[in-house]
């Protein structure tokens, strides 16, 4: 008896530990349009930074997946030109068409302890080819250490609803160092539109209702199987 209930006191406090390593990630995260009016072009900013609070933590465990939820609205990828992965990939953004191009941002990780100082990324962003018979938009990121890299978002619509859903590869940087993890990523889409013939298409439409606020999610998913959900809320205007 006295071994099975060492056993389960063994069990029980392993649990505990790994629950409050688990409560240690922390993850902020915000996705604004701007403006905040329905049915109306509008342009996207996305925020998220990560920090891990456990005692002798060099850095947040690496993030590998963000799948963020949006209200709705609408994203018109077919109306503008579209960057294919395997050209950006082996050529950078001067192998994707000019206004494919959709968005900008930076980006920042951590590769301790063998690089001490962290790693900062340009990130530019393109609307790409479809995969899978879905949008996709593709992040390439230029790292002032390391590889450059493409992280794919799949463009995933159900019930007028859109998800974004980002692979995040490995971020290498020196061959010593661990695989960097992502600390903070700031991006921004801007009112695009194209001219096609006498009708001008945007990339971006405002849903067509608000009530009061528009709500989302963000959900970041890290290499150790523990996953952040952080839930949005923007005031709207009808008009």
């Amino acid at each position: 008896m006295r071994k099975l209930t060492v056993g389960l006191g063994t069990a029980v406090t392993a649990l505990a530990v790994a629950g409050i390593a688990y409560a240690a990630v922390n993850v902020t995260f915000s996705a604004t349009v701007r403006p905040n009016k329905a049915n109306k072009p509008t342009a996207l900013s996305v925020k998220f930074a990560s920090t891990d609070d456990t005692p002798g933590a060099l850095q947040p465990p690496i993030m590998n997946r963000v799948v963020i939820k949006l209200p709705g609205g609408k994203y018109n990828a077919s109306k503008f030109p579209r960057c294919k992965l395997a050209s950006l990939q082996a050529r950078g953004p001067k192998g994707c068409p000019r206004k494919s191009k959709i968005g900008t941002g930076t980006g920042t990780g951590l590769a301790r302890p063998v690089v001490e100082d962290p790693v900062n990324g340009k990130l530019t962003i393109f609307n790409g080819a479809k995969q899978g018979g879905r949008d996709t938009v593709l992040v390439y990121v230029f790292p002032d250490l390391g590889p450059t890299f493409v992280s794919v978002g799949k463009v995933i619509k159900r019930s007028g609803k859109y998800t974004l859903d980002f692979n995040i590869p490995p971020i290498k940087t020196l061959p010593s160092a661990p695989d960097a993890s992502v600390t903070s990523v700031k991006t921004k889409t801007p009112v695009k539109r194209v001219k096609k013939g006498k009708r001008r298409h945007y990339l971006i439409i405002a849903p067509r209702k608000c009530s009061r606020t528009w709500k989302g999610s963000g959900t970041f998913y890290f290499a150790t199987g523990e996953t952040k959900t952080v839930p949005i809320s923007q005031k709207c205007k009808k008009r």
